[in-house]
Formats: structure tokens, C-alpha cells, sequence
């Protein structure tokens, strides 16, 4: 009984750990997801029949080398509507529409990860305990 609930809190322990690297790591891409990828915010910014257009360009307050993201939405006739407006619309979706995305296999392959290197500490431990115990002679 006491081997399993050991095992069962280690289980836990490594779920919690797993969770702790996950969780801020996936709330950072969503917060960024429309800015590294701005189609993925056309269905929740732009208007019906329209598309999302980005371009980066050099604004005279920038320093040299950086560049800003214009973004806004263009029909088929050209006329462009700006995205300003729906700018914390965007913020709150990406975090909403994204987060499920990004943190579950961020908690699989954390949690993989993690579970792996405890196999390989039980396993170097018992080769170590193996290793530095007298082993138990018979007398002849």
C-alpha cells in the first residue's frame, strides 16, 4: 500500500510540475498568437466576406531594424476597414480561442518529458543501490 500511494503522489507531483510549465508557456503564445499569426484573428476581426490583410512596415518612430505590424480588413472591391477597433476583441479571442490549443499538448509532452526523466532517476537509483550494497555471501 505504501509503494502505491508513494507511486500515486509522484504522479501528481509530476502532473502539478508538468501543469506549472505548461500553463504560463501556453497563455504566452496565445497572447502572441495573433502577432506571429495574424490569419488565424481574421475570422474573429474582420467582417463577413472580407479578409485580413498584414503588412510590416518602417515607421518614422521606430528604431532602425524594426518594423510594425499594419493590419486591417480588405474586401473584394478594396475597401479596407480598419482593425483598431476590435484590437482587445483580438487580445481576449486569441487567449480564449487558443490557450485549449497550445496548453494541452504543452501538458502532454511536458508530462511525457517529465515522467521519462523520473523512470531514469528510479532506474539510475536502483543501479546505484545495486552497485554500493555488499552483495550477501554465503560463508562456504
Amino acid at each position: 500500500m505504501k509503494k502505491a500511494l508513494g507511486c500515486s503522489v509522484q504522479t501528481v507531483l509530476l502532473l502539478t510540475l508538468a501543469v506549472l510549465v505548461a500553463a504560463p508557456l501556453a497563455c504566452l503564445a496565445a497572447l502572441t498568437a495573433p502577432l506571429h499569426s495574424p490569419k488565424l484573428a481574421e475570422s474573429f476581426v474582420c467582417p463577413p466576406d472580407t479578409r485580413l490583410v498584414t503588412e510590416w512596415y518602417q515607421a518614422t518612430w521606430n528604431k532602425p531594424g524594426e518594423k510594425t505590424l499594419s493590419a486591417y480588413c480588405a474586401d473584394a472591391q478594396g475597401n479596407e476597414t480598419p482593425t483598431l477597433p476590435k484590437d482587445s476583441k483580438m487580445l481576449w479571442k486569441g487567449v480564449t480561442v487558443y490557450f485549449p490549443y497550445l496548453f494541452l499538448p504543452l501538458l502532454v509532452i511536458g508530462a511525457l518529458i517529465l515522467t521519462m526523466l523520473n523512470v531514469m532517476g528510479i532506474a539510475l537509483g536502483k543501479v546505484l543501490k545495486k552497485i554500493t550494497q555488499p552483495a550477501n555471501r554465503k560463508p562456504v
